[in-house]
């Protein structure tokens, strides 16, 4: 049976790369204290968070505290991902990006943020499918008891 860390890891890897993308660029902001990370490329911030979840020989209290660390992370980015809230602060950067590129002649900006806002229902009903997979993941695989079982975890 999979530790709760690994469930995560093999969550995240079953879901598509733009997802992926989405989760590493939230999870770097949250997760990695240091700048370091947060500035790195999206593909570089999913290799990131793939070793942070993957890091061999890693004591069971500290995976148990990831694993912790990464649920309460997530939690919170779905909750942002399935209300309407979450949505309309979304749309909202990418009209303003696309006002100031056509104010500005950034032509291929422009039309990044449009085909972006074009995708958003795409993105949005996509978001439902992976809450619903999250949750229940969480549910099951992620509770309390299934992050201390056996285990200390460590707040220090």
């Amino acid at each position: 049976m999979m530790s709760p860390i690994e469930a995560i890891a093999s969550w995240l890897e079953s879901q598509d790369l733009d997802l992926q993308l989405d989760v590493a660029s939230f999870a770097s902001f949250v997760i990695f204290e240091d700048g370091d990370v947060s500035s790195l490329s999206m593909p570089d911030q999913l290799e990131a968070l793939r070793q942070w979840l993957n890091e061999p020989e890693l004591e069971s209290h500290a995976a148990a505290s990831r694993a912790l660390t990464f649920r309460i992370s997530m939690d919170y980015f779905v909750e942002g991902r399935t209300t309407g809230c979450g949505w309309k602060q979304t749309e909202a950067k990418l009209r303003k990006t696309l006002d100031e590129a056509k104010r500005v002649g950034k032509f291929p900006a422009a039309r990044k943020a449009q085909r972006m806002l074009e995708l958003l229902p795409t993105r949005q009903a996509r978001w439902r499918e992976v809450a619903r997979s999250w949750n229940e993941l969480a549910s099951t695989r992620l509770t309390l008891k299934a992050l201390t079982d056996g285990k200390e975890l460590s707040y220090g």
